[in-house]
């Protein structure tokens, strides 16, 4: 017969979890109420797999947000944290994310920790989500820590989604520009030739120009898209190694606006992951030393691990920083005012907050220059091809008359 575990009330103040066998979800609500308690969520027991069954698939930002905040809200309450993990994971869409959910009950049912059983899946929970709720459970304050971690998440996927947006419109019209000009030049264009060749006259230097590029992408497509495809390979596993990321990151700091916008989106995960994981009770060192791992940009990682090691040889986070050229002088303004004031949490924060504004107007701007030019771009391409293709029969017409 089939086991549930439930979370009922026995009484206004005290909750009370356990197993039940019945044949139906509605049968185990009544043979608890029949017992005189309040049943709050029945759910199947999940059996305890300490192999995943499945093939691991990727798991979106989203399902993890909405892990930590139900979890989050559910413990507030005063769900203990296997009843909360079981009332999250019976709703739970993502069926990978379901199972791993699964093991971490069983891990914690053996007696392993919250934050180690999450460990045990760092393809899932990153040492950044592990670290901040060992915090809590060594300080006694799961539930706050739990709390600020789903606002931490959630602050970081709203900035996330601010860039796409931002920057979805320009992409679409360079996109569909490009497909036009492929188009054009490779389906259009080849069915004009004959008839301009058959005019029997000297054509114009922009529509012999058109009909070779036409004829070159007609006859070498395939060579065209397989160089390109080889360019692309070797480009990728140049970023993928070491130096050539080390080299692309420092190239995107040194660009007029992009680098720019990259430095203080860097420095905004930065300074309010750092906040976030002081707020949860770790010490400075340790605390860099994850977010280092958790930043994109080579040249910022290198200088955050700098920065911990001029912190450990005793220099204050904001002496440090002045070492480093990459932090602008009002972060580390902001950051000796926190110290000197014992703030240096909400210092962070503000830090993190000022520039994520910084970065959504610089996008926004960016967007709005970007549309105009593109659509020029792409206008004057379209428009050479069109006068291309006119000019002949505009020359027809005259000889004509």
């Amino acid at each position: 017969m089939p086991i549930f575990v439930y979370l009922a009330k026995t009484d206004p103040q005290n909750t009370i979890e356990g197993e039940i066998e019945a044949e139906s979800v509605q049968e185990a609500i009544n043979k608890i109420g029949q017992v005189g308690y309040f049943p709050i969520s029945v759910t199947p027991k999940v059996k305890n797999s300490r192999v995943l069954n499945k093939t691991p698939k990727k798991i979106s930002k989203h399902d993890i947000v909405l892990f930590i905040r139900q979890l989050s809200t559910l413990v507030d309450s005063g769900v203990p944290i296997v009843s909360g993990l079981n009332i999250v994971m019976s709703q739970m869409p993502n069926l990978y994310l379901k199972e791993v959910l699964g093991d971490v009950v069983g891990r914690i049912k053996d007696g392993k920790s919250f934050s180690d059983s999450l460990a045990t899946h760092p393809e899932v929970f990153p040492r950044l989500y592990t670290a901040i709720i060992n915090s809590g459970e060594v300080s006694g304050s799961l539930k706050t820590t739990l709390t600020r971690l789903a606002d931490f998440l959630e602050k970081e996927e709203e900035f996330r989604n601010s860039v796409r947006l931002a920057l979805v419109y320009p992409a679409f019209v360079f996109c569909v520009g490009v497909l036009t000009v492929i188009v054009l030049i490779g389906f259009v264009i080849p069915r004009l030739v004959n008839m301009f060749e058959d005019m029997g006259q000297v054509l114009p230097l922009p529509t012999k120009i058109l009909i070779e590029a036409s004829v070159v992408f007609s006859k070498y497509w395939i060579i065209i898209i397989a160089l390109a495809l080889v360019v692309i390979f070797f480009l990728r596993r140049l970023y993928l190694s070491p130096p050539g990321r080390l080299a692309w990151d420092k190239f995107k700091l040194k660009l007029m606006v992009l680098g720019e916008i990259t430095l203080k989106t860097e420095i905004s995960r930065l300074t309010r992951t750092l906040s976030l994981l002081l707020s949860g009770g770790l010490s400075l060192v340790p605390s860099l030393d994850i977010v280092s791992s958790i930043l994109e940009n080579r040249v910022l990682k290198l200088e955050t691990s700098q920065i911990k090691a001029d912190i450990i040889g005793g220099l204050s986070l904001s002496n440090s920083m002045k070492k480093c050229k990459l932090f602008p002088n009002f972060v580390t303004n902001i950051v000796i005012i926190g110290e000197e004031t014992g703030t240096l949490k909400k210092s962070l924060m503000r830090i993190a907050d000022d520039y994520e504004r910084d970065v959504d107007r610089s996008l926004k701007s960016l967007a709005r220059m970007l549309e105009p030019v593109i659509i020029l771009g792409v206008g004057l391409v379209v428009g050479f091809i069109v006068l291309a293709m006119l000019l002949p029969i505009f020359q027809i017409n005259l000889i004509a008359r």
